[in-house]
């Protein structure tokens, strides 16, 4: 997801969130409802209790809404049904799924324009992003981890939080965390995104990978505390299985006519091929001929070269983990696979 840089504090983003919920108001559909489409411009009129709600229909409205029709689905399956019965009843379906439901629906009031926030079932908890964060916070300072002062928000509102992770002094990776601070709308959890650092050069670390999420939903099953503790030790263990991974990459010494094979399918400029080349140089020169090497040079090259395009250096990065997970061998004997655009990916 893409993250926009804050200038503003922790505490002025997040107050701005919270008086901005402040004035969300609630309605529970206790009787009959009336539902009109407008594809061309992607809202949706609901009618209920003599009052009328408008909502723009984005992914995210139309997943909460589509699973009253179609519960347990994913947010994709859901949107392609939408789209399927968008002229073909599907008015009538939420008409029936939400009348005399009891779902919540959440809006902003601004004269006579209802606006939806969010749709939540009746056992929806709200939770105050400032008291989620503040016990997050000293859940976390005991084992190290703490805010770093970089503030982010993510293109539905939700404000992000960096925090540092300590590093081991013998060990080549590192964590870093982002803390997402959910929103109160019924879809938006609050969720810790780890990502994980090796050490590619002198220099510092550069990340390589996200390695997953935890995500804290808005029911009371669940405790900040032990989810912030339960968070940290899965990834802490992934941690511990990449150092793993690492000496065994490092022990693979590289098949030369293996790499050669490695180097024509690579689907790169001559440039950029170049430069891969002589990164690779340098690399088995500091650290020996072995695929971890390989790994090395291709993620420095996806972090530090600003001459190769944005997308072709995440590609590379993205392969250089890859070799950590899957020995050289299987990367270059697997078959190419072509993007939804029609190009190939990093490997022809």
């Amino acid at each position: 997801m893409k993250l926009s840089s804050l200038n503003s504090s922790i505490d002025s983003a997040l107050d701005s969130v919270i008086e901005r919920e402040g004035f969300i108001k609630t309605l529970p559909i206790d009787g009959n409802v009336s539902v009109a489409l407008c594809p061309s411009n992607r809202q949706i009129c609901l009618n209920t209790a003599g009052q009328t709600f408008l909502g723009n229909l984005d992914t995210k409205l139309i997943h909460q809404l589509g699973s009253k029709i179609w519960p347990n689905l994913d947010q994709k399956s859901t949107v392609s049904l939408w789209e399927q019965h968008i002229n073909c009843g599907l008015a009538r379906f939420l008409e029936r799924a939400l009348s005399h439901s009891g779902t919540i629906l959440r809006y902003s009031e601004l004269g006579n324009v209802r606006r939806i926030y969010g749709v939540t079932s009746p056992q929806f908890v709200e939770m105050n992003q400032r008291e989620f964060r503040d016990t997050l916070v000293e859940s976390l300072r005991p084992l190290g981890i703490v805010p770093n002062g970089e503030v982010f928000k993510t293109p539905f509102g939700e404000i992000v939080e960096k925090f540092a992770v300590p590093i081991a002094q013998e060990g080549q990776v590192g964590l870093n965390c982002k803390v997402v601070y959910g929103l109160n709308n019924g879809y938006s959890s609050y969720r810790l995104n780890w990502g994980r650092t090796v050490l590619v050069c002198t220099n510092g670390l550069t990340s390589i990978e996200k390695i997953g999420r935890d995500r804290w939903v808005h029911t009371n099953r669940v405790n900040i505390r032990d989810f912030a503790t339960g968070s940290v030790e899965a990834a802490y263990g992934h941690l511990s299985d990449v150092e793993k991974q690492i000496s065994a990459a490092s022990a693979r010494t590289i098949n030369h006519s293996l790499m050669d094979k490695f180097m024509t399918r690579l689907a790169l400029a001559n440039a950029t091929k170049e430069r891969v080349s002589t990164r690779l140089h340098h690399e088995f020169r500091d650290t020996g001929d072995n695929e971890w090497s390989v790994s090395q040079a291709l993620t420095f090259l996806g972090e530090h070269e600003k001459a190769i395009p944005f997308q072709v250096r995440e590609n590379l990065t993205r392969l250089g983990s890859k070799l950590l997970e899957k020995p050289l061998e299987q990367i270059v004997s697997a078959p190419a696979t072509v993007t939804s655009a029609g190009f190939y990916d990093i490997l022809r």
